[in-house]
């Protein structure tokens, strides 16, 4: 049996890389760059979690449990997504501050856009269905 056959066997059945462990790896990078510029104590402190961290990736490579592995990614992929939307929100707020205001619904607090024109406007909540007036 060669080397490849061995190793191809042993990777059998492992879970693998997937964008948890990407993020992991950024991070351990990012935790040793800053680590570098640090005072001899705090350095240490960073570079022993980025060994933990580096840990955490290895054990979820190597992991056999691959189902409670895409659990954990999925959950990483909700947040993820949650995050990347909430920026994204607030970049097109920027983008778009001479197109449109945004103002939140007394009733469900949803978050809605409007075409800016100057006075009161009286408006309907297309979730709740609430009416209300707003001031742009």
């Amino acid at each position: 049996m060669s080397f490849r056959e061995k190793l191809a066997r042993f990777f059998y059945g492992r879970y693998g890389s997937d964008k948890l462990n990407t993020f992991l790896l950024i991070v351990c990078i990012i935790i040793l760059t800053v680590a570098m510029f640090l005072p001899v104590v705090p350095s240490y402190i960073l570079r022993g979690l980025s060994v933990l961290v580096m840990g955490y990736c290895i054990f979820r490579i190597m992991s056999k449990n691959v189902d409670k592995r895409r659990r954990e990614n999925a959950v990483f992929q909700k947040i993820l997504f949650a995050v990347k939307s909430f920026f994204i929100r607030q970049f097109n707020r920027v983008r778009y501050i001479k197109k449109y205001r945004y103002r939140k619904c007394p009733g469900c607090k949803n978050h809605l856009r409007f075409p800016y024109k100057k006075g009161t406007h009286g408006v309907k909540c297309p979730k709740c269905g609430r009416e209300f007036s707003i001031r742009l």
